[in-house]
């Protein structure tokens, strides 16, 4: 639903997709409220009145670029796993995904923590897509490691583990430059996932 959603949005006449990629630029890089209304018609180079006309004022502005975002990561991380087909190389496709975003000219980490902090008590929807975008990578997660035989009972605890990891990953790259954290990440994920392929020992006797 919100994949086509954001994209009949996107096919609107007279900049709005144009204004829509400026403020997720300008957002990525400043912040939410750091970058004002004004910004982000100047960078784009349009009236004030252009840009009330499509989002009505800044905060659905800023949930319609939270919008597009996710169906962004949701496709580009799709394409990646599905390039794939081995079950335990599916889920490596998601930190080698991360590893070539940390390698972009433009990476400024993640921005849903980012809106979820700047509009705490704020604006219920902006806090609700941050949860969302969160939810839906777990969920993509657990689905990739069921696939490789972890079992429904544990998979949603490993799902977190790994967030976790990924998580700590983009703030080291983001704050410390370190490029390879997703690499790094993986490796303590593949311990993680191993522990819990290993079969039980009321299983497999003594």
């Amino acid at each position: 639903m919100l994949q086509s959603q954001v994209a009949i949005r996107r096919r609107r006449p007279d900049n709005y997709a144009l204004l829509l990629d400026t403020a997720d630029t300008l957002f990525a890089r400043s912040g939410f409220h750091e970058v004002s209304v004004e910004d982000i018609a100047r960078e784009a180079k349009v009236t004030k009145s252009t840009l009330y006309r499509h989002f009505g004022g800044k905060e659905n502005l800023v949930t319609e670029v939270l919008e597009n975002r996710i169906v962004q990561i949701e496709a580009s991380l799709a394409a990646a796993v599905n390039a794939r087909q081995d079950p335990r190389d599916r889920l490596k496709a998601v930190f080698d995904w991360h590893t070539a975003w940390f390698a972009q000219p433009d990476f400024a980490g993640c921005m849903f923590p980012l809106a979820a902090r700047e509009y705490k008590g704020e604006h219920p929807e902006i806090i609700r897509l941050s949860e969302v975008q969160k939810l839906s990578l777990r969920n993509a997660v657990r689905a990739l490691v069921e696939a490789i035989g972890v079992p429904e009972t544990r998979s949603e605890h490993l799902a977190r583990q790994i967030i976790c990891l990924l998580d700590g990953a983009v703030v080291s790259a983001q704050l410390l430059g370190e490029k390879d954290a997703a690499d790094i990440a993986w490796n303590m994920a593949e311990t993680a996932l191993s522990a819990e392929l290993v079969p039980s020992r009321s299983t497999t006797g003594r």
